[in-house]
């Protein structure tokens, strides 16, 4: 059994191993990688497309058409998000990891969690949530 929080999902180029390849790809944890080999193509797929949407890995662009900025955070810029299904027009954070320490790390994450949860009229409640290596991409519903 493996923790899915806080890892992403990395494909890898096929390995050879006693003259049989294999399709590979990592689980990306903070302080380890994993590496996992499938023989068979389509297999492989649909390992690495179930875990990634387990851990919330997707690329924001096929989900979302990306408009012109709105401000600036600490870690990063909001830019306007609109669904390419529902139109629905949110507020993108897009925050990079590279200018965070590991303590930012945990408290975005935290942040994260305790959004998902709250539903309060004072407080913009979270839509979506994407991570990659790095970056944290935050939707959120726009404030009118």
């Amino acid at each position: 059994m493996h923790h899915l929080s806080g890892i992403y999902i990395k494909e890898d180029k096929p390995t050879v191993i006693e003259e049989k390849s294999y399709y590979t790809f990592k689980m990306v944890y903070p302080q380890k990688d994993r590496d996992y080999y499938v023989e068979d193509k389509e297999e492989y797929k649909k390992w690495v497309n179930i875990l990634s949407r387990a851990v919330g890995f997707f690329d924001l662009n096929l989900k979302y058409e990306i408009g012109p900025k709105l401000g600036n955070g600490k870690f990063g810029l909001v830019k306007l998000a609109t669904n390419k299904k529902t139109g629905l027009r949110l507020a993108a954070k897009f925050m990079s990891k590279k200018e965070m320490s590991n303590v930012d790390l945990e408290l975005v994450r935290t942040e994260i969690e305790i959004l998902k949860v709250c539903q309060h009229p004072n407080i913009i409640r979270i839509y979506d949530v994407f991570e990659n290596m790095d970056s944290f991409y935050i939707c959120k519903y726009l404030c009118l």
